[in-house]
């Protein structure tokens, strides 16, 4: 896929490229270890070094679709010694890099009726989880066995990294259930606010149906082909982070992105989302890394991956 490596207009705040690699794939509900397998396999050519990030998909490894808290029970995991944090933590350390997965937490105490939440992990180079970020728009999906979280959070990391938020899927519309205004924009809003350098979204987004006078598609293999609905969904939501060029606090802390050329901002927005059919539900892939800039208002698409691509996205910003 392709990457840049010189961009005119890169602001000074990012003081070395950043290399991110995505993972795509198609898990198998409640086949865990074979999940882990398959991703391991995709990996295993990364190199110590190579990359800065490795981000996977929501609930990466136990599948999505649980019914209930009784259904998901065997499958929620602690968070630092369940399967999903096992793997990363074993994969941050072999290529030296950060990596964040999705994954469904057995909580301690544990909460009442047997529920869990619906989580993502950061974990450092060094092996270590230093991040546990629970999703706090529940998907109707969600809502039959999972609490949702506290809110949003970021952490800040050395460059090229700076400050991260991670969320995951249903967290980038418009509250649980779709209930909040449609311009309160709370992510992106959340993200402006902070001065937010990286957003990672890990998703299990579905295949939107294509409208009834949906102009025919382009004579190009589906696996190929990214959801175009997705993507501009997706830039629609992060509209405060590009248009109109939003305020950002100019706080003292490591990497802050408050420089730049004209005052220039840039935001950088990963997506990890899965493919495949799951209990009749299709997802529709299309992970992708955006960036964004206030001078000029402008959502530029650094690289993407169809509907059906099993593969590894790799993208660098220099």
């Amino acid at each position: 896929m392709a990457s840049i490596t010189q961009r005119p207009d890169v602001p000074s705040y990012r003081e070395k490229p950043l290399r991110i690699a995505t993972v795509q794939f198609d898990p198998k509900i409640r086949e865990v270890e074979a999940n882990i397998a398959k991703v391991e396999e995709m990996l295993k050519d990364l190199q110590p070094g190579s990359v800065d990030l490795v981000v996977l998909p929501e609930m990466a490894f136990s599948g999505y679709m649980f019914s209930s808290p009784e259904s998901i029970a065997p499958y929620l995991e602690e968070p630092r010694i369940g399967p999903t944090a096992l793997f990363c933590r074993a994969l941050a350390k072999r290529v030296c890099t950060y990596v964040i997965a999705g994954y469904p937490e057995q909580p301690s105490p544990a909460l009442p009726e047997g529920r869990g939440y619906n989580s993502a992990l950061l974990v450092s180079p060094g092996g270590d989880v230093i991040h546990n970020y629970r999703k706090t728009f529940l998907f109707e999906t969600d809502q039959k066995w999972a609490v949702a979280g506290d809110g949003f959070s970021y952490i800040d990391l050395p460059q090229p990294l700076g400050r991260l938020s991670m969320a995951i899927c249903m967290d980038i519309n418009n509250g649980t259930d779709f209930l909040s205004p449609w311009d309160a924009y709370e992510l992106a809003t959340f993200v402006q606010k902070n001065s937010v350098d990286v957003l990672v979204l890990s998703a299990n987004w579905l295949d939107p149906p294509s409208p009834p006078d949906a102009e025919p598609v382009p004579e190009m293999p589906e696996d190929e082909m990214p959801s175009e609905d997705t993507l501009n969904y997706w830039a629609h939501r992060l509209l405060p982070l590009h248009d109109p060029a939003p305020y950002f606090e100019e706080e003292d802390r490591p990497g802050k992105g408050v420089e730049g050329v004209s005052g220039n901002r840039q935001t950088v927005f990963v997506a990890a989302n899965r493919v495949g059919t799951e209990e009749g539900s299709k997802f529709v892939g299309s992970s992708t890394a955006f960036l964004l800039t206030t001078e000029p208002s402008k959502v530029e698409v650094i690289d993407v991956l169809g509907r059906k691509e099993e593969m590894v996205l790799f993208v660098t910003l220099s």
